[in-house]
C-alpha cells in the first residue's frame, strides 16, 4: 500500500472505493430542558438489525467537483491510498483560516483495508500537516449512525465538540441521523 498526494486524475477513481460501514449500534440524542437550560446527551443503543451504509457514500459528480476545487486551491492536504493500482483510501483536509483550524472533509478507507493502521496513518499525517501549518485543531463531522467512525475519533484522541440536529436532509433526520462534530486539539 502506498500513501501519496492526490492528483486530479485520481478524483474519478474515488467512486470505485467502498467506504460504507455496518454498525450494530447507533448514538441516540437525548435532549432535555429548553432555552438556555437545554442539554444533550448521547446514548449508544443496540439496533434490532445492524445499520448497513453499504456503498451509499457517493463520490458523485457534485462531490468530485467539490474535491477537485479544494485540490486546485492548493492550500490543504489531499492524499490517496493506493493498492494494486486501485484507490482504497482518501484524506481531504482544507484550512479554515478564519478560526485557525483544518476541516477534514474526507478520511475514508475501503472496507477491504480497514484494521491495518492505515486510518491512523492518515489521521497522523493530517495532524502533522496541520500542526506544521500553524492550525490549532483538526475538525471532523460524522453522523450518529456511524458509530465505528465515532469510536475511531475517540481512539485518536478527539473530543466531541457538539452536534447539530438539523444539519442533514429531512430524509436523514427522519432516520435519526444527527451531525456530530469532533475536534483534535493541536495547540
Amino acid at each position: 500500500m502506498h500513501i501519496r498526494p492526490m492528483t486530479e486524475s485520481d478524483i474519478p477513481r474515488l467512486a470505485a472505493m467502498r467506504p460504507g460501514f455496518t454498525s450494530p449500534t447507533t448514538l441516540v440524542v437525548e435532549k432535555t430542558g429548553s432555552g438556555l437550560n437545554t442539554s444533550w446527551r448521547l446514548v449508544e443503543r443496540e439496533l434490532p438489525e445492524p445499520y448497513d451504509k453499504g456503498d451509499r457514500y457517493d463520490f458523485d459528480a457534485t462531490e468530485q467537483a467539490n474535491i477537485r476545487e479544494r485540490l486546485r486551491l492548493g492550500t490543504g492536504l489531499h492524499l490517496v491510498v493506493e493498492q494494486a493500482a486501485r484507490i482504497v483510501g482518501v484524506l481531504d483536509v482544507t484550512p479554515m483560516e478564519w478560526n485557525h483550524t483544518a476541516w477534514v472533509w474526507n478520511i475514508m478507507l475501503d472496507q477491504d483495508v480497514r484494521g491495518q493502521g492505515i486510518g491512523r496513518a492518515l489521521f497522523e499525517q493530517a495532524a502533522d500537516w496541520a500542526r506544521r501549518s500553524g492550525y490549532r485543531a483538526l475538525v471532523f463531522e460524522t453522523q450518529t449512525n456511524n458509530v465505528p467512525a465515532c469510536k475511531f475519533y475517540v481512539r485518536m484522541g478527539c473530543e466531541l465538540e457538539g452536534l447539530r440536529e438539523a444539519y442533514y436532509s429531512n430524509r436523514d433526520i427522519a432516520r435519526g441521523e444527527v451531525a456530530l462534530f469532533w475536534v483534535y486539539k493541536l495547540a
